[in-house]
């Protein structure tokens, strides 16, 4: 199904853009290491830490891959409203920075967020269309991306710890 079939069948019934995303995360024995197991195609890469952290540097930490699924999000729904508003996208670059101080996860300093203090995309984007229905298409992007909502807080998140 191309993506205009399917933007088409939930325009038409909104029921059936409902979808279901699951993801396994295995831990592995080496470093930090844990293995990300995704979706129906069963999708496979090693999330790690750096040496600095007990890791072996093998693969992009958690920390890392929240700064990749910012970008490469925000890039494919720049494609997805692209298509919608007709716009022909030459390049695009996100350059994604988040501000941290470790000091927060590690509980040595109460007053320091268990996180990122900031994330910072930076969208880089050329397009065959005037500038103003690109910032048009920009500002449907930025209010639509699903893992800035997400990142945002705009969805609960609510762990359950299954002791064995």
């Amino acid at each position: 199904m191309s993506f205009r079939e399917t933007y088409e069948a939930i325009k038409g019934d909104p029921t059936k853009g409902e979808k279901n995303f699951n993801v396994k995360c295995e831990m592995l024995p080496k470093g930090m290491q844990c293995k990300a197991t995704m979706g129906a195609s069963n999708h496979e890469f090693v999330i790690d830490a750096p040496a600095g952290l007990d890791g072996t540097d093998e693969g992009p930490s958690p920390l890392l891959a929240i700064l990749a699924c910012i970008g490469s999000c925000l890039i494919a729904v720049t494609r997805f409203w692209a298509k919608i508003m007709d716009i022909e996208i030459e390049e695009m670059t996100v350059f994604s920075r988040g501000k941290i101080n470790l000091s927060g996860i590690f509980g040595l300093d109460d007053d320091e967020l268990p996180g990122y203090k900031s994330l910072e995309p930076v969208i880089r984007i050329k397009a065959k269309a005037p500038k103003e229905k690109v910032q048009e298409m920009m500002d449907q992007v930025l209010t639509h991306c699903p893992v800035i909502t997400n990142f945002e807080g705009a969805t609960p998140i609510e762990p359950k710890v299954q002791i064995q």
